[in-house]
């Protein structure tokens, strides 16, 4: 009687590659976002970086969907997450996303096993529609916020 063959699992050097990538790649975001000095209007942030001002505000008297996302990274990055959740709730979020992603990038690079069949659990369709949601209202919040309506 032979043994029955069985697929072998993923390398752990191939879990281990992917996740260095992205441990680095949300490592210089989180770092980055920590040295940056956030803007005290809590929009602008972005242009210490050397990037133009949004053009959104004067072409359609409105912010941008993302507006005060840079400033609320880098509030969220010295550990000052209400002031980011105030300043723009969406991007308090992402920011504490990212910083899951590398911890758990982090967590395969040193045991070599992936937390993709938790994540891919919570992540399916209902999740994206929520953070499209989330996404409109925090956008919406940040409108009121800008035109002085809150």
């Amino acid at each position: 009687m032979t043994a029955a063959v069985v697929n072998p699992a993923p390398s752990s050097l191939r879990r281990r590659l992917p996740a260095i990538a992205v441990a680095a790649s949300t490592g210089i975001v989180l770092a980055l976002a920590w040295w940056l000095e956030p803007a005290s209007k809590g929009i602008g942030t972005h242009q210490r970086l050397g990037l133009p001002a949004c053009a959104w505000p004067d072409r359609f008297g409105i912010p941008c969907p993302t507006c005060g996302y840079t400033t609320s990274f880098a509030l969220a990055a010295k550990g000052r997450f209400i002031e980011s959740f105030v300043n723009q709730p969406m991007a308090m979020l992402t920011a504490l996303a990212v910083g899951g992603i590398f911890v758990a990038a982090l967590w395969t690079v040193a045991t070599g096993r992936s937390i993709s069949p938790i994540a891919s659990r919570f992540c399916g369709g209902k999740f994206w529609i929520i953070v499209a949601i989330l996404g409109a209202l925090s956008w919406g919040y940040k409108i009121a916020v800008m035109r002085n309506f809150l």
